[in-house]
C-alpha cells in the first residue's frame, strides 16, 4: 500500500470542532462555571428570603447554568460544523491479488472515498 498526500495551494489553517460532542462538553463547562458563581449569589441572598439559602441557591444555580450555556450556544452555534474549503486530496495504490481486489475496493467505498479505480494485473 502506498498513500501519497496530494499538494494543495497554501491556505491559512481553519480552527473548527470536528464533533458536536466537544461543542457541547465545552459548553457545559461554562454554563457550569456560572452556575457555581449563581449559586453562591443565591444561597446568599437566600438569608434573607422566606425559601431559604438551599432552594435559592438551587435556584440560582439553574438559572445561571441556562442563561450561560444558552449565550454560549447562541455565540458560537455556527463555528462547530465550519469545514475547509478545500479538503486535501490523498491517492492511495494498493496492489494486491486479483481475488482481493473486490474486497479493497469494497472497503474502499466503505469509507466513502471519491474514486476508485483498477488497473488489470501485468502478465
Amino acid at each position: 500500500m502506498l498513500v501519497i498526500p496530494m499538494d494543495t495551494e497554501p491556505t491559512p489553517p481553519v480552527r473548527f470542532i470536528t464533533k458536536a460532542r466537544d461543542f457541547y462538553t465545552k459548553g457545559i463547562e461554562v454554563g457550569m462555571a456560572c452556575a457555581t458563581g449563581s449559586a453562591v449569589i443565591g444561597t446568599c441572598v437566600g438569608f434573607i428570603l422566606p425559601w431559604g439559602p438551599i432552594f435559592v441557591g438551587l435556584i440560582a444555580a439553574a438559572i445561571g447554568f441556562t442563561i450561560a450555556f444558552g449565550i454560549y450556544f447562541l455565540i458560537n452555534k455556527g463555528t462547530h460544523r465550519h469545514l475547509p474549503k478545500k479538503l486535501p486530496e490523498i491517492t492511495i495504490i494498493v496492489q494486491c491479488l486479483e481475488e482481493q481486489s473486490i474486497l479493497v475496493m469494497e472497503t474502499m467505498w466503505e469509507y466513502r472515498v471519491l474514486t476508485v479505480g483498477r488497473a488489470p494485473e501485468p502478465s
